[in-house]
């Protein structure tokens, strides 16, 4: 169960035309540390390697701040909601957009005298993170494993054969993978204009590419480089082919080539990295044709130069999560033969959710300590992905992360951190731009790592006025707090630390709660008692109005729940979404919490001033089927037919609904009206159907859980190696984490809830998945799940758990009889 295994693979072609249903790098296995990672195709006679860097992104002319006419178009946009004028379109803005996650270099591995092949399998080793090939060539045993080192963090590659081979080792043309130079709708993509060079210097192969200049871009004079040391027992010499035609980027006129014969061992070491000051782009060619040195591939050589190859794979983070699930298949099936049996059969078959499950909590180990999942998590194998396989915060970043602190992942936490961390000033700056607030937090729907400012707006996705956001992101790291408990994280990233003029950081004191406060600190500027609700629930503008009376209440306006609009509606910019009154009352009730902690000079005004605000706001509404409304506005209608549902944040990722039957009643209404209107429309987006079986578990619907589970695994959303598409038919063509991470968290909240005083056992859990075992879950309360172990049959649960410090937690579990509860105090 703990490697994910294939007997198949899919070699990449150089300048294949494919289909994007049928993409051949999707079925590459992937390996990272966070910062690197690879793809590899495991093929055994042309094998490829696709190096990366999560930093990596093309600079393009798109602005890198945010438009100085959007602070005056706040009362516009106001007015036009208040009179419920649907034609005001921002002026008829056209949205621009961050820049875009590209892959590193690509090496190809090609075994000579065209060797017949047998005994063939792939595999990935959960524990340790190693890609691992085996097969026969001519009668003679190869094996091939490669890992991303976290200490010395670099990917190594070793082959060994049982005899002596020749093999060839180049660097593929950027141009020859997918999608280069074009865009979405065929249009001309930057890295038309960038350069690169290829060389051979001793042992080492590499590249070194300088971006395209654009004015105002930080990396107009940027670039990266990727490099690969070889260390063999056989011979080893260079030559060279002429320069493919199509490499029109590429200012060489030959590609290196090293040729190694007769070894029975050969080492690949590789480091990849990017540099804001590669120098002037139009001194690029004469430095490179006069053989001057670039300190980036200096660099870059001298870490591949200094590796212990000796290094072995260390156990990843993940080793204390154990899933065991009775039934099922349990023989050692490849991951397509178990894929091609579940289409067969009606239920879902516990064995492939066991692997399932490991799988993402791999994943997720892999793209953890450095930042939070990319849209593809940490990999990408052709250019100009859709999406620009940003981190998109509405509401991928937020489905990834949902197994995150439940499955204990430590690291990913800390990532998570310094994920946020590095936006905040962006999202200062947009919350002063947009409202003209000052020290309060805004935040875009995507960042491409490096920025975050709000650019990606547009009539039809006004996310200037997206507001729950910053709330939304917040709540991973209230979660890891509660956990954990406080905690102190160290970087080594030299941005964060000129950033913030250290490299240590106490969670609680230096990233909860300034968040918090600036957080906090929107939600009472924002507000106006000039827009508000009268004692009848009708929206009213009143110029001048300095206060609110008894039952009248603020308008959140303007408000954007995503990306939906009410029924008959043409704009989506309106007033009192759910999604933004349910992360209020979020952040004020973590703000008054915050302060009745620490304690701080003042802190009971500044508690009755919170508690006034949140009396004053907006409460939620019902429609007539008793559904949670989508906005809390008499004037507007439901619009079910969408696949979003913002307006169900109550109930995921808030707790809101845990304690209010009325509120979690209307929730599951919402999701029943959503179905039964939304059915065939845009529902084969895997972050819906992620995020739909995430409330349903927080509301603790175990058969409409499974049901979404079930839909899922009977779809074409898994690749022969467990990790998914961003479709559930797979007619985007796009590589996405959201389905591989999410299924994580939807799995954890299926087995446990828990918040500050309360664990609940089984709450989504269908008795269809039958019994089974799990071991190192992690609560709200700090305690963490030693064994759990459950008989649907019996309808009888036995539970470990190591209390800590913890003190009065109820245990319950409302399907199943508690025959015992261990460590018991």
């Amino acid at each position: 169960m703990y490697s994910s295994f294939s007997k198949k693979f899919r070699q990449i072609k150089p300048y294949d035309n494919y289909n994007v249903t049928d993409v051949p790098w999707h079925e590459a296995m992937v390996a990272g540390n966070g910062r690197l990672g690879v793809l590899e195709s495991c093929a055994p006679i042309e094998d490829s390697l696709i190096y990366q860097n999560v930093e990596f992104v093309m600079p393009s002319e798109e602005p890198r701040h945010v438009p100085y006419d959007v602070t005056a178009q706040l009362d516009e946009a106001r007015q036009s909601v208040i009179n419920f004028d649907d034609t005001w379109n921002i002026h008829d803005r056209k949205r621009t957009n961050m820049y875009c996650y590209h892959p590193g270099h690509m090496i190809r591995l090609t075994l000579e005298g065209e060797p017949d092949i047998s005994g063939y399998r792939r595999w990935t080793d959960y524990k340790t993170g190693t890609i691992n090939t085996t097969f026969k060539s001519d009668g003679a045993s190869v094996s091939k494993s490669t890992y991303v080192s976290r200490k010395q963090n670099v990917i190594i590659t070793k082959i060994i054969s049982e005899k002596s081979v020749n093999m060839s080792i180049s660097t593929d043309d950027f141009e020859s993978m997918p999608k280069f130079g074009v865009q979405k709708n065929n249009i001309p993509a930057p890295e038309r204009n960038m350069l690169y060079s290829r060389f051979v210097r001793d042992n080492i192969i590499g590249t070194v590419v300088h971006y395209p200049e654009y004015e105002g871009s930080e990396l107009a004079k940027g670039g990266f480089a990727g490099v690969t040391r070889i260390l063999t027992d056989g011979d080893m010499r260079v030559s060279s082919k002429p320069k493919d035609s199509r490499a029109y980027t590429c200012i060489d006129e030959t590609a290196p080539i090293i040729n190694i014969s007769h070894a029975e061992s050969i080492t690949l070491i590789t480091y990849t990295d990017w540099t804001d000051d590669l120098g002037e782009y139009c001194e690029f060619r004469d430095r490179v044709n006069g053989k001057d040195t670039f300190a980036l591939v200096d660099k870059c050589i001298n870490k591949v130069n200094s590796v212990n190859i000796t290094e072995e794979p260390v156990s990843l983070d993940h080793k204390n999560i154990e899933l065991k699930l009775d039934g099922g298949y349990f023989c050692e099936s490849a991951n397509e033969e178990l894929l091609d049996l579940q289409k067969n059969e009606y239920d879902i078959m516990p064995h492939l959710l066991e692997k399932l499950y490991y799988n993402g909590l791999y994943g997720m180990q892999a793209c953890a300590g450095t930042t939070a999942p990319r849209l593809s998590g940490l990999w990408v194998g052709e250019w100009n992905l859709l999406w620009r396989s940003a981190y998109t915060m509405d509401a991928n970043v937020n489905i990834q992360v949902s197994g995150m602190n439940g499955s204990g992942l430590y690291e990913a936490g800390v990532g998570y951190m310094w994920f946020i961390l590095r936006q905040i000033p962006d999202w200062v700056n947009n919350a002063a731009m947009v409202y003209g607030m000052k020290d309060a937090v805004l935040i875009p729907v995507n960042t491409d790592g490096h920025r975050a400012m709000m650019v990606e707006y547009d009539i039809n996705y006004p996310f200037q006025y997206w507001n729950a956001g910053a709330g939304w992101m917040l709540i991973p790291i209230y979660e890891f707090l509660q956990t954990y408990g406080d905690a102190v994280i160290t970087t080594d990233d030299v941005a964060l630390i000129k950033m913030y003029g250290k490299d240590t950081f106490d969670v609680r004191k230096d990233v909860y709660e300034p968040l918090l406060k600036k957080t906090y600190n929107f939600w009472k500027q924002i507000v106006n008692p000039e827009y508000y609700t009268d004692t009848d629930g009708n929206a009213r503008y009143e110029k001048g109005k300095c206060s609110l009376n008894e039952s009248e209440h603020y308008l959140i306006i303007p408000s954007f729940s995503p990306e939906n609009k009410p029924f008959g509606y043409h704009s989506a910019i309106t007033a009192n979404a759910a999604m933004d009154i349910s992360a209020a009352k979020d952040v004020i009730n973590m703000y008054t919490e915050m302060l009745n902690y620490t304690k701080v000079d003042g802190y009971e005004q500044a508690v009755s001033e919170a508690e006034a605000l949140l009396r004053m706001l907006p409460d939620f509404m019902y429609d007539e089927s008793g559904a949670v409304k989508e906005w809390s506005m008499k004037e507007y209608g439901e619009n079910n037919a969408h696949r979003h549902i913002s307006h169900l944040y109550p109930a995921w990722p808030a707790l809101q609904t845990q304690h209010d039957s009325k509120l979690a009643s209307a929730c599951r209404q919402a999701i029943i009206n959503r179905n039964h209107e939304n059915k065939g429309k845009d529902d084969t987006a895997s972050h819906g159907w992620i995020h739909k079986a995430l409330v349903e578990a927080r509301l603790k619907n175990a058969d409409a859980v499974y049901d979404t589970l079930n839909l899922l695994v009977h779809s074409d959303i898994f690749y022969t190696t467990l990790f998914t598409d961003h479709n559930t038919d797979r007619s985007k063509g796009v590589y996405c984490t959201d389905t591989a991470f999410g299924l994580v968290g939807i799995i954890n909240e299926m087995l446990v809830y828990s918040d500050e005083h309360t664990i609940e056992l089984l709450p989504a859990w269908s008795d269809k998945l039958g019994s089974g075992m799990v071991k190192g879950l992690r609560t709200r309360c700090g305690i963490t799940i030693d064994e759990l172990k459950w008989d649907v049959n019996k309808k009888k649960v036995y539970v470990s758990l190591d209390w800590g410090k913890t003190e009065g937690i109820n245990v319950v579990c409302r399907n199943y009889e508690i025959e015992k509860i261990g460590h018991e105090r």
